[in-house]
């Protein structure tokens, strides 16, 4: 018996179906075993951490741990090629090549990740969760469906607490194929949710202003001080990309396979004298926006550039991860400081939200992916400052 060939609509169906479901089981393992490697944070530096607050160990504590970490580290990578965990658009880049994803050091390069992440390194989850799902999922399928392999990697970026993040990632030079990451990347929002629950997911930050000022002198002043802003959040990124650079052309790891031990040493240091300039970020914003964390001026612009050279220290020196949550925390905490420098242009919002759009402008090839992650990341924090932060930014790099 010959079976008619399926429909487009039932083919559009079950296509969705399976997309579904791969960015469910995507989202559900990053979720579980970043919030396992979370909770092992959480253990090492204190309970304090986890709320976005400084830890309370001692510099002989931080850096006892941050040294041994990187110890681990070195011994992971020692002699090993390939055995770095990728940053998150490298494994994006991989999936779009027609030979697929090269996974032969996958294991190596997950553990790496989860013991950066645990370290306190200058780093965010992201680059972990996409290489861990797509190496468990190039396992199970040996890479014979490579969109639902994009769907599953989709699924895992659900931990922005956005469903457009992992569309405007993956789906950045194939649109025809939104469909499918699409429904993935909602599976995967529905697998963080059963670890996080629904208490603040879009509630944003209780306390601090969203709307853009009524009063047409206030809406000038806020518009210039977005200016300003996406012309720091311009310079700053470029500060990290040069820095990185620099940094590459040294080959510091390929020449000393020591050296996570001596930035795990300047990590823990960091986590003891400027303790912003440590971890990824994502839990610090709320507390210095709302002032629960409080930090003189020229603490927090300080701590902002550390963090910011932090983060590309960190991924060239064998503590990789992801850059997004440590770059956007520290754009944002430089906003805050340039408006306690001039605090009658503008309000903290704009000049926070502001250097932040710029910055993602100079970081991402995607304007769209970077206001995604900037609203997403900022709950909606300063919305307006941060459009127009992200277009000065864009400006800016394209006259450079």
């Amino acid at each position: 018996m010959i079976h008619p060939p399926p429909t487009p609509a039932r083919s559009l169906l079950v296509g969705t179906a399976r997309a579904l479901l791969a960015g469910a089981a995507g989202g559900g393992l990053a979720a579980l075993v970043v919030s396992s490697t979370l909770m092992l944070q959480t253990w090492i530096w204190g309970a304090s951490v986890a709320r976005g607050l400084p830890s309370d160990r001692s510099l002989l504590w931080c850096l006892a741990w941050s040294g041994t970490i990187g110890i681990a580290l070195s011994l992971l990578q020692r002699r090993r090629s390939g055995s770095e965990l990728p940053e998150m658009s490298e494994t994006l880049a991989e999936l779009r090549q027609p030979e697929g994803l090269d996974t032969h050091q996958g294991l190596r390069q997950v553990i790496g990740g989860m013991l950066a992440l645990a370290g306190g390194g200058t780093l965010g989850p992201e680059a972990l969760m996409t290489r861990l799902v797509a190496v468990a999922s190039h396992a199970i399928w040996k890479g014979a469906d490579s969109d639902l392999l994009a769907a599953a990697m989709a699924g895992s970026l659900g931990l922005f607490r956005s469903p457009l993040v992992g569309g405007a990632a993956l789906a950045g030079h194939q649109w025809q194929l939104i469909w499918r990451w699409l429904p993935g990347t909602l599976g995967g929002l529905a697998g963080f949710v059963a670890f996080y629950g629904l208490s603040d997911l879009g509630e944003g930050m209780r306390g601090v202003p969203y709307a853009w000022p009524s009063d047409p002198s206030q809406r000038i002043s806020a518009l210039l001080a977005a200016m300003l802003a996406g012309l720091a959040g311009w310079l700053a990124g470029q500060v990290i990309k040069r820095w990185r650079h620099w940094l590459q052309q040294l080959r510091l790891l390929e020449r000393f396979w020591w050296i996570p031990i001596g930035t795990g040493l300047l990590i823990g240091l960091c986590l003891w004298g400027l303790p912003l300039a440590g971890f990824s970020g994502e839990n610090q914003l709320k507390p210095l926006v709302l002032q629960e964390w409080r930090l003189g001026t020229s603490v927090l612009v300080l701590s902002a550039l550390v963090k910011l050279l932090m983060v590309g220290l960190c991924l060239e020196t064998g503590w990789r991860g992801g850059q997004f949550f440590p770059v956007i925390l520290a754009s944002s905490a430089l906003g805050m400081g340039l408006h306690e420098w001039i605090p009658w242009i503008g309000s903290i919002d704009t000049w926070s939200a502001g250097v932040v759009g710029g910055c993602l402008a100079v970081l991402l090839n995607s304007p769209l992916l970077g206001l995604v992650l900037g609203l997403t990341l900022l709950q909606g924090h300063g919305a307006g400052a941060l459009v127009i932060g992200l277009l000065v930014g864009l400006i800016l790099q394209r006259r450079h």
